[in-house]
């Protein structure tokens, strides 16, 4: 009964009642999402984004429906629209096929200790390690799937002057990745 109170004045503006309600389900919703993502940082902004869509929308708040149900269906709908979007990126699909590997050769808990976000977080910070020139190359290679003659016509430059900059940057890059994320960085780069 005091839900429906709050998402009653919710409906009509209420952003002590959007507070309320938020600090009610923002836990379950973020246990939800990331239990389907296994990304700390992809639920926090899942849990963020359906919080703000529930801001938008909400007039469309039914007090007599389940809330509950809305959320959750909101957040999966975010959920599938973010893997649609990652599944197009070069890098995604690196990692999964890495994953897709390690699932069939090793134990689960290796499978465990390998997360996306650390992984790209660690690429870039290695990234940091590159000049200009080697890092927008490595970039438009291995992240925007570009071949060499392309890169070559976009940047102005030889071919040659493509494979010798990229061959430095991924072996510069080797050196900084450490453990299983240097095998997903030699899959990724292969």
């Amino acid at each position: 009964m005091e839900t429906e109170k709050h998402l009653e004045r919710l409906r009509y503006g209420s952003y002590n009642d959007f507070k309320i309600i938020y600090n009610k389900y923002a836990g379950s919703l973020y246990g939800f999402v990331f239990g389907l993502t296994r990304s700390h940082g992809l639920s926090k902004d899942i849990v963020q984004e359906t919080f703000i869509k529930v801001w938008t929308y909400r007039e469309n708040i039914d007090p007599a429906k389940s809330f509950k149900s809305w959320l959750f269906k909101i957040s999966h709908h975010l959920i599938i629209d973010e893997f649609r979007k990652r599944l197009k990126d070069p890098v995604f699909e690196s990692y999964l096929d890495y994953s897709d590997n390690l699932q069939i050769s090793s134990s689960p808990s290796v499978e465990q200790k390998i997360d996306f976000d650390l992984f790209i977080d660690r690429l870039n910070k290695a990234k940091e390690k590159l000049t200009d020139r080697q890092k927008e190359i490595f970039e438009l290679s291995k992240e925007m799937g570009m071949t060499a003659p392309q890169i070559a016509d976009k940047l102005n430059i030889s071919e040659q002057t493509i494979y010798n900059q990229l061959s430095a940057a991924i072996r510069i890059l080797r050196q900084q990745m450490s453990g299983g994320l240097l095998l997903l960085f030699t899959l990724f780069v292969a």
